[in-house]
């Protein structure tokens, strides 16, 4: 074998410590920014080992700079292990959320398993930390959408409420059908007729916000209508009464110049009958004594029948004044009368829901506050019952609204007709009714309300030619053990929730076994 000679061995050498120099140039360049406190250490032994290499001057400051890596090692494997550790904290709180898809949850606790922090490695987290990412934008797409369902969910729940609470805010307005023909009709009642359709077709968010404004007009221009009748009506009463009142003041004024001539006639009368008595005590003729006798009985005689037809005229206008006075109080009273059958028949149409003829949740909310402080003072056991269709909206969806609303006022009917003649029945809304059996206490109630559920999911139902079973879901409470309205109806209505979650058709109390 040939041996190189020393020429050959030296250019070996050094391109061996070129290429290490190449090296250390790379691994400062791939560090740069690691630690701030050796960067200018780093850019200096790159400066000397770069172009025409000063292994000297490099040798010298690789010495110090290894010293201080060995000291900055130690900050390198605390950050590493820190940053892990806040890796972990972050994924195991976004594993506790419930919002996180449980797919998402899984990886998230394989992950966290093979993170395995080391306070004695100085190794770079970066992978684990790109993984860790990709996992935090899973969970947070996966949150957005159920988000998105949620407020999706949401606003169609509100734009239902907003339809059903148009739809009984017009309900007042609408006129009957007997009294309804399309030519008989006028522009506004043509209008809540269409608006009344068009709700119960189902509109778009626009259509609705359209719909309510429509129904805000509509709304005002009969209370400035109304307001305009009762300020007519006060009008007339004020004329009536001024009319009277100076009717009255005329009469007295007449009463007390009347008074007056009266007064002068007996004055007359009295110096005539005075005069009569000196001509009697004075004549000595009988001739003579008759003549005057009988002309102060003459002047007497006139003034009577002077104060006669004085008497008969003043009595007349009265008479007259009287029956004008009476005919203006009757026209008043027709009037009068005439406007309060009108708010009655308003009142009784703003506390009635025109699908179904029950009173609505306005005259609920009435009754009730009525009905538990007749119950407390009497000391009686009151109950209130939620009741909701179960399935009415696949109703709805499967064979129309008609359908739907005819369902509505046979479900209502039986509700009313299967329970006591003393309990107060209400739509709520929707699909949803509530019922006060006052002087029952919750067993009582139970039993009652059972009768009717049960003679309800009976009922033969007829849908397009197919034969369906319509139930209802009932929560009962009683306002009597709970002590006040709105608890009760909180009791009520989570009860409800419960038959509905239990296969509905049933009826739910509290501690029902």
């Amino acid at each position: 074998m040939s041996t190189a000679n020393p020429k050959q061995q030296l250019m070996v050498a050094k391109q061996q410590l070129d290429k290490l120099s190449l090296f250390i140039v790379n691994m400062a360049d791939f560090f740069k920014g690691a630690n701030p406190k050796i960067d200018d250490e780093l850019k200096a032994i790159k400066k000397l080992l770069s172009g025409k290499p000063d292994y000297s001057g490099a040798t010298e400051l690789s010495v110090a700079l290894s010293a201080k890596l060995k000291q900055e090692g130690k900050y390198m494997q605390q950050k590493n292990f820190d940053t892990l550790s806040q890796i972990q904290k972050s994924l195991r709180h976004i594993h506790e959320l419930d919002v996180v898809d449980k797919e998402v949850k899984s990886e998230i606790k394989q992950f966290m398993q093979s993170l395995s922090p080391e306070k004695d490695s100085a190794s770079s987290p970066i992978s684990q930390f790109e993984q860790a990412l990709v996992l935090f934008r899973k969970a947070l797409s996966n949150n957005v959408v159920m988000q998105s369902q949620q407020d999706v969910k949401a606003q169609k729940a509100l734009h239902e409420q907003i339809t059903q609470e148009l739809k009984e805010l017009i309900s007042p307005f609408l006129v009957s059908k007997e009294a309804a023909t399309l030519e008989g009709r006028t522009i506004e009642e043509k209008t809540i007729q269409d608006l009344r359709q068009r709700l119960s077709k189902g509109l778009e968010h626009s259509e609705l916000l359209e719909c309510c404004l429509v129904t805000i007009r509509f709304i005002l221009k009969d209370v400035i209508k109304e307001s305009s009748t009762a300020n007519k009506l006060i009008h007339n009463i004020h004329q009536s009464l001024s009319k009277i009142n100076v009717g009255i003041k005329s009469t007295i004024q007449t009463s007390k110049t009347r008074m007056e001539k009266r007064s002068a006639q007996n004055k007359a009368m009295a110096k005539q009958i005075t005069a009569i008595e000196t001509a009697l005590s004075d004549s000595h003729k009988i001739e003579d004594l008759k003549r005057e006798a009988t002309s102060y009985l003459n002047k007497m005689q006139s003034s009577l029948r002077a104060s006669e037809a004085d008497d008969r005229a003043e009595q007349e206008k009265m008479i007259a004044l009287l029956q004008s006075m009476q005919k203006r109080l009757t026209e008043l009273e027709q009037k009068a009368e005439g406007y309060k059958q009108k708010l009655l028949d308003q009142r009784i149409n703003a506390m009635t829901d025109t699908l179904t003829k029950l009173p609505n949740r306005m005259a609920y909310e009435e009754k009730v506050e009525n009905a538990f402080a007749l119950a407390e003072h009497q000391k009686q056991d009151i109950c209130m019952a939620i009741i909701d269709i179960d399935h009415f909206k696949s109703i709805n969806d499967k064979y129309g609204h008609s359908v739907g609303d005819k369902t509505l006022q046979v479900i209502a009917t039986h509700i009313k007709k299967n329970l006591s003649s003393g309990d107060f029945v209400a739509r709520w809304g929707g699909e949803e009714f509530i019922a006060l059996l006052p002087n029952s206490n919750l067993n009582e109630s139970f039993e009652r309300v059972e009768v009717m559920r049960e003679k309800i999911s009976k009922l033969p139902f007829m849908f397009k030619g197919n034969r369906v079973s319509v139930t209802v879901s009932i929560g009962l409470a009683s306002i009597t053990d709970v002590g006040n309205i709105h608890d009760t109806f909180e009791q009520a209505d989570a009860l409800l929730y419960q038959a509905k979650q239990a296969g509905r058709n049933q009826t739910k109390i509290k501690d029902a076994k």
